[in-house]
């Protein structure tokens, strides 16, 4: 499928040219340049493109002349075009195109026009046959739909890297995982800095961009610490701040698949993340709250039922 769109301000005329008389005369195009464009292009076959319902803008198309002396006249022909095609009901910009085609001729040789706006319109095609073989299965913009795949968490397998320890069922944490100095200015006896993350991996396969997602929960050994060997109990509380961070991670997987959008799928991963961001550190400073930091059994408790339960799939 393939429809022009010819966006120039005077769409009756492409040229001020001269005749044999060397008046200067308007040169315009029978039928208009839509109709004739459209025409003059369906000879084509348009590599990787027969599914797509191509969409050409033809943003410039003149012919200029300049007379040189009684028996000479040098001009150019220009073409600026914009290609893209309808996603559903949105248009989408692919790339753009523009080239001029130099000449001299005599008076009298006025019926070269059609071939030269002919050679622009080869040119344009040309050039677009060419940036669709390139960017078929490569280029983002010409996904027709999108598939998220989640992929398993990052470090899953091998939790414990460095300075890095990455939430799996395999590893609960010990105090060796607290590495860090208490600061001075802390009242706490023992503290786990978690956080999260996600990388987003895209490809294209037959029309359809595919998302790899992945996320991580993490803590950091050289930011976590503890005042010594502390209790279980402690330990306990601890784990359930880095279980949370896990929890988050398992409700962005959730809601991800609801939200994204082919147009805008890298913007609302980011805003996604900044929700469950926020959502984060409400529930780590609610947590805490009930549980006092783990003074509190009953609040302790409450959230050790709560986080459990909402992770009892995947352990």
């Amino acid at each position: 499928m393939l429809k022009i769109i010819d966006e120039r301000s005077d769409k009756l005329r492409v040229g001020l040219v001269y005749n044999e008389e060397k008046d200067d005369v308007y040169l315009n195009v029978v039928n208009g340049v839509t109709k004739a464009s459209n025409e003059f292009l369906t000879k084509f076959t348009r590599k990787n493109a027969s599914a797509y319902p191509i969409i050409i803008k033809i943003k410039e198309l003149k012919v200029v002349e300049k007379i040189v002396n009684a028996k000479i006249i040098n001009g150019h022909s220009e073409i600026k075009v914009a290609f893209g095609f309808m996603r559903d009901t949105t248009l989408i910009d692919l790339t753009s195109f523009q080239t001029k085609i130099t000449f001299t001729r005599s008076f009298n040789a006025d019926n070269h026009f059609e071939y030269l706006i002919g050679r622009l319109l080869d040119k344009s095609m040309i050039y677009f046959d060419q940036w669709m073989t390139i960017n078929y299965d490569k280029n983002p913009a010409l996904a027709k739909s999108l598939k998220i795949n989640l992929q398993a968490d990052y470090g899953v397998d091998n939790p414990v890297s460095g300075d890095t320890v990455f939430w799996s069922p395999k590893h609960k944490l010990s105090w060796q995982d607290f590495e860090g100095k208490k600061p001075q200015n802390s009242k706490y006896a023992a503290q786990v800095f978690t956080n999260f993350e996600y990388g987003a991996f895209t490809d294209i396969k037959d029309g359809v961009l595919i998302i790899d997602l992945q996320l991580k929960a993490y803590l950091l050994k050289s930011s976590s610490w503890t005042m010594g060997m502390l209790t279980e109990y402690s330990l306990a509380h601890e784990q359930l701040h880095f279980d949370i961070t896990k929890a988050i991670i398992e409700r962005f997987k959730k809601k991800v698949t609801k939200i994204l959008t082919l147009d805008n799928y890298d913007s609302e991963l980011q805003l996604l993340f900044i929700e469950m961001y926020r959502e984060f550190n409400r529930l780590q400073r609610e947590y805490d709250a009930d549980s006092n930091h783990s003074i509190n059994f009953v609040g302790q408790q409450k959230w050790q039922s709560l986080i459990s339960e909402e992770l009892r799939e995947i352990r």
